[in-house]
């Protein structure tokens, strides 16, 4: 009697036992498989923000390639410039900025470029400043 009612007692312990490890696993990989989403989102994003800031730099570039008076509404127009994938690069001109002795020489251009995201949409700015040489 006693034997078998120690043998049943301590299968059922190791079943309890067996139970709350694989309990324990399981939380632990749901709290890990969580994890994944985020850090493929993460990438996805930093993809984004280093595309979009070629894309800023690659407008710098062009309007680096003018003169100081072709630096203008038309050359730097404030409308979505349509890149693909969803991103968009505007263009925003100060004409005049600075005082004095500068007044007249110096541009102020400001490049935004924007891109859609399922969960997170982003937006980059570049400024960036000419003058007269």
């Amino acid at each position: 009697g006693g034997t078998r009612t120690a043998a049943i007692t301590a299968g059922y312990v190791a079943l309890v036992e067996g139970l709350v490890a694989a309990a324990l696993v399981a939380v632990a990989f749901i709290a890990i498989s969580n994890l994944f989403p985020t850090g493929y989102s993460n990438i996805t994003y930093g993809g984004n923000q280093t595309l979009a800031t070629s894309y800023g730099q690659q407008k710098i570039e062009q309007l680096k390639s003018l003169s100081f008076d072709s630096i203008d509404a038309t050359a730097c127009a404030n409308v979505c410039e349509n890149l693909g994938n969803g991103f968009c690069r505007y263009c925003a001109l100060t004409p005049t900025v600075g005082a004095g002795s500068l007044a007249g020489d110096l541009k102020k251009v400001q490049i935004t470029v924007t891109w859609p995201g399922q969960f997170r949409p982003g937006t980059l700015s570049v400024d960036t400043l000419f003058t007269r040489q």
